[in-house]
């Protein structure tokens, strides 16, 4: 068998089968004793048949098919993410986060098309609220985001965090589906376990040293010490300990999963943020035939399912970066200028295409409005602006604009221009 196909399999179906293999001891639902294999016998808080896998992998294959017809590099792709989430929501969800749950029923209320952009201002809104977002239930389910850029790890960066953000606002859930996501797309092109505390660096600056710290303190303790892992920190270090701790004697991925299970609390979560990464580094090879014979879900799905899904994945952003790859230079640069921050009135803007004699371009813009809020708009030719969002919320508004900024380059694959200033023209960067 192909190594790195196996791998690619093994990131979905470790995710699927750490799901369903932690599903039954969830919050103590069943007893565990101190030298027990955990089984998949189903139960839990579903309750669950044998082998069941539960919302972490439900919401992951949502991802998935998305990944696998569209691609997650547009704006429209990220709006069927959260549809499809609705969807799931309403006809197949069998157990939902209280986090996730407020944010997608308020989404479906306010009707809106643009599904992804209410879900992240609905999600921002939460924040303000209660300051209390960063929970595990982005982290669960970003296996597939890993898998979509196995080629194209600045745009990994981007969409791992667009697709936290839409549920979970806090930037720590963000950051921790960034880590995962570089260590399983490292785990899959390189066939071996990476060290963690290398990618902190695809983090912002200002939150490195509290990553770092975490990841080492995963290092040096058992999984049971991150006990209660709803948290988005604490089920990252405790996945990442059941990884550097696995527990018995049997082969690592398995003992591993061992660990995850027996840290107890939110069990099924964190055996399927670790399964994802540990399938990845030792490939679906790896898992018991006896836990690929019974493991399924929603939506009728099971182990092959998987697999077809896992690869057409991986096909489709393979073929986007070598046909549709944004350059790395808009992504960075993009980056630069919202990391600038922006002065009032000023504005900043992609240009997607030459201007033709006597027509005006089609632009996405980013202005700060001298009461402190942000417009995120566009404008196509002979049109007026119209605006996309407006928010007083900074990280809405900058990923929103770098959302439209790709999806515009994609749409017309012509020159890209960014601007400080559309009178003058001044270019940060231009690609014919």
């Amino acid at each position: 068998m192909d190594g790195r196909r196996d791998r690619i399999d093994g990131a979905l179906l470790g995710c699927a089968c750490g799901d369903a293999l932690g599903v039954p001891y969830e919050l103590d639902s069943a007893p565990l004793g101190p030298g027990e294999q955990p089984r998949m016998i189903g139960g839990g808080l579903g309750p669950y048949a044998p082998g069941e896998w539960s919302d972490d992998t439900q919401m992951a294959v949502v991802v998935a098919e998305v990944a696998a017809e569209q691609g997650l590099r547009t704006v429209p792709a990220l709006d069927a993410v959260v549809e499809g989430w609705i969807g799931w929501l309403d006809s197949g969800a069998s157990d939902v986060g209280s986090q996730t749950r407020q944010v997608l029923s308020r989404v479906a209320a306010e009707g809106s098309t643009r599904r992804w952009s209410s879900a992240a201002s609905v999600s921002s809104a939460l924040h303000r609220r209660t300051g209390r977002t960063a929970g595990n239930g982005s982290l669960m389910r970003t296996a597939p985001v890993a898998l979509a850029f196995l080629d194209d790890p600045a745009m990994l960066t981007l969409a791992a965090g667009w697709l936290s953000e839409a549920t979970h606002h806090d930037p720590l859930a963000g950051d921790a589906c960034v880590l995962w996501c570089h260590a399983i797309r490292r785990a899959v092109l390189d066939g071996a376990m990476p060290d963690l505390a290398e990618l902190v660096a695809e983090l912002p600056v200002a939150r490195r040293e509290r990553w770092s710290a975490w990841i080492a303190d995963a290092g040096r303790r058992p999984p049971c010490d991150f006990v209660p892992n709803g948290y988005v920190v604490t089920a990252l270090q405790a996945a990442w300990s059941a990884i550097r701790h696995p527990l018995g004697d049997g082969p690592p991925l398995v003992a591993s999963l061992n660990a995850a299970v027996h840290a107890g609390d939110d069990t099924d979560t964190v055996a399927a943020i670790a399964g994802s990464l540990l399938g990845a580094a030792h490939g679906a090879s790896a898992l018991p035939a006896e836990w690929l014979e019974v493991v399924h879900g929603w939506p009728g799905l099971r182990a092959d399912d998987l697999r077809d899904l896992a690869r057409r994945v991986a096909l489709r952003g393979a073929d986007d970066a070598a046909t549709h790859r944004v350059p790395d230079e808009l992504v960075e640069v993009a980056g630069h200028l919202v990391r600038r921050g922006l002065g009032e009135g000023h504005e900043f803007y992609v240009r997607g295409r030459p201007v033709p004699h006597g027509l005006s371009s089609e632009y996405v813009g980013l202005e700060q409005h001298d009461d402190g809020s942000y417009r995120v708009w566009y404008s196509g030719d002979r049109g007026t602006p119209r605006t996309y969002v407006q928010t007083t919320d900074w990280p809405v508004a900058r990923e929103r604009f770098v959302a439209e900024a790709i999806s515009l380059a994609r749409a017309r694959n012509r020159r890209i221009t960014i601007h400080d200033d559309p009178e003058d023209g001044r270019r940060w960067w231009q690609r014919g």
